[in-house]
């Protein structure tokens, strides 16, 4: 009996999984599911993939050979059953080893004055520099009021900027297609969960006016100092 769902797996060239497409036999469909923990080239192409997955809903094909085909075109094996959609969806929520890796490969340890320049900009933060002030909300003359929007000390955004120089904040860790990153039990990131929060937060910054606020307030932006230094003494002994 065929399963109402099935999936082939597609891979970039050096075997990085960059998404899954998958059929609905009772519903008739056939989706393209990108992981959300593929890299730069990954991305790139999963978009690729997305629209073989289009062409192939376009030319008509019935699912099990549009599937069938698509499944030799990627190389990675005969369609897998599962039960339902969510399988898939765990598996494109999912986040490897693999792709820890990447990320941590991301680091640039070479660079003494730039995680020297993160060190000392972080250990110089008072308490006066961490309270973030936020401007706006006011009413101006024609009644619109402006949006709110954080203050941040200079010393306090030295150190997201060091964050840069570091390589922890990359293109490889699409922020904007994962959650946000939050501070475990027991308030210790994986350093490649720092990367991620770097990324997060010195380029989310600019879209979610606050981040670096709430990460001060939540523990984030310590731990994910903390987790980088820590990463890097260990590389270097």
């Amino acid at each position: 009996m065929q399963h109402p769902i099935q999936y082939i797996t597609a891979e970039t060239p050096d075997g990085e999984v960059i998404g899954y497409v998958w059929a609905d036999y009772t519903a008739g469909t056939l989706k393209w599911a990108q992981r959300a923990a593929s890299g730069a080239d990954g991305y790139r192409l999963g978009q690729e993939w997305a629209a073989k997955v289009e062409e192939a809903r376009e030319r008509g094909l019935p699912l099990a050979g549009a599937l069938t085909e698509l499944a030799r075109a990627a190389g990675t094996g005969p369609p897998v059953d599962v039960s339902g959609a969510e399988a898939v969806e765990e598996l494109a929520r999912a986040v490897t080893e693999a792709d820890d890796r990447r990320l941590l490969a991301q680091l640039d340890h070479g660079n003494a004055e730039a995680w020297q320049e993160l060190a000392v900009a972080y250990a110089a933060l008072t308490d006066d520099d961490r309270d973030v002030r936020w401007g706006g909300g006011e009413r101006n003359a024609n009644g619109a009021i402006q949006v709110p929007y954080p203050i941040y000390s200079r010393p306090l955004w030295r150190v997201v900027t060091a964050l840069w120089g570091i390589g922890a904040v990359t293109p490889e860790y699409r922020w904007s297609a994962s959650p946000p990153p939050v501070v475990p039990p027991g308030g210790r990131l994986h350093p490649a969960d720092a990367v991620r929060a770097a990324t997060y937060l010195a380029v989310g910054e600019r879209v979610n006016e606050g981040s670096v606020d709430e990460a001060l307030r939540s523990g984030l932006f310590d731990a994910m100092v903390g987790a980088l230094l820590d990463r890097h003494v260990a590389h270097a002994s």
